[in-house]
């Protein structure tokens, strides 16, 4: 039975869970097939250590769902290769936005009907974060994590099942090369979406404007790499906070990350004698709808966020353990 049964102590799930998630992985797996005897109850219980009534828990689950069988005076046998094993998958997110509810359509797409999904949101708080995993170890096949930057979170996400963390989105850097991931590389993101847009940038603009916005995980690889693209080809560059006391000027082309900074933006272009596109640039994070049509039409920085959920479910479903980077793309419109 160690071959195929995995125990992990430290995991908040039940341990007769975890017997019965073993038995369903080797026949997934092809290590067991029907009519393949399992070990007894003792066998299991002395190999484990866990208690015997522990694994007649498991094994009652398994013969409900008609996985094992059980033959008198003879013990437990493989009754199907159909486990019929569903996926219930624990998302958490860091807040709920228009482009966050198309990474959770890709997910629900990707599973299909091969399970269901639970989402939570931590609103970058470490407390939240901390009480969502705890409260939630041990009780999902598996967790689609949007981290925070903060060590704070460690001792949560190590009481995760390790095999079971998928990162997403944010983290490249740290939590998305410990677990499988589909993230933005930032940094590197910006500098090759405004190399395509170069040629019009020397053409138009005297001076690019990375506005920050409020704290984000990634904001020091956006000013890496904005910087390095402006030093590369000698433009003028400034980063600020915010747009809240910006009094944009003609030559310029702004680099807005936070929505709430595109609002103030426009609103402020619009009072000025300066025509956005033209006189004045704005390139803004993230496609969504409405941008399509604000100051007819946003130039955005934009990543598929249907394939990020998408990419990650197939990861899950083919059992791919693997650091997958998320393609970037400028979709250019009237601002620019």
């Amino acid at each position: 039975m160690k071959s195929f049964i995995s125990l992990d102590h430290n995991s908040g799930a039940p341990k007769y869970q975890q017997v019965m998630q073993s038995v369903i992985n080797a026949i997934d797996n092809k290590q067991l097939k029907i009519g393949d005897k399992i070990p007894s109850v003792n066998e299991v219980s002395d190999s484990t250590g866990i208690a015997k009534k522990t694994v007649v828990q498991a094994f009652d689950q398994l013969k409900q769902a008609g996985i094992i069988s059980a033959v008198k005076y003879k013990g437990f046998f493989v009754a199907s290769s159909n486990t019929h094993s569903k996926h219930h998958v624990f998302v958490l997110f860091n807040s709920l936005t228009a482009y966050k509810e198309e990474i959770y359509e890709g997910i629900k797409n990707g599973l299909g009907g091969k399970g269901v999904v639970d989402i939570y949101f931590h609103h970058n708080n470490v407390d939240v974060f901390n009480n969502l995993v705890e409260q939630h170890a041990g009780k999902y096949t598996e967790y689609i994590i949007m981290p925070i930057n903060d060590k704070g979170i460690t001792d949560a996400m190590r009481k995760l099942p390790q095999d079971k963390v998928y990162i997403l989105d944010l983290g490249y850097q740290d939590w998305g090369l410990q677990y499988p991931s589909v993230c933005q590389y930032f940094e590197e993101d910006i500098y090759q979406v405004l190399q395509q847009g170069l040629q019009r940038i020397q053409r138009q603009y005297t001076r690019l404007v990375l506005v920050q916005g409020p704290n984000f995980y990634n904001l020091k690889q956006i000013e890496r790499g904005f910087r390095r693209f402006c030093k590369e080809f000698g433009l003028e560059a400034s980063v600020i906070a915010n747009a809240r006391n910006r009094q944009p000027v003609k030559g310029e082309l702004y680099v807005l990350v936070n929505d709430q900074d595109l609002v103030q933006l426009v609103k402020k272009i619009s009072t000025l004698s300066l025509k956005l596109g033209k006189d004045i640039g704005i390139i803004s994070y993230n496609d969504i709808p409405i941008k399509e049509i604000v100051a007819n039409g946003i130039t955005t920085i934009s990543t598929d966020f249907g394939r990020m959920g998408a990419d990650v479910i197939h990861m899950i479903l083919k059992k791919k353990k693997t650091q997958l980077k998320n393609p970037c793309r400028l979709v250019e419109r009237a601002s620019f």
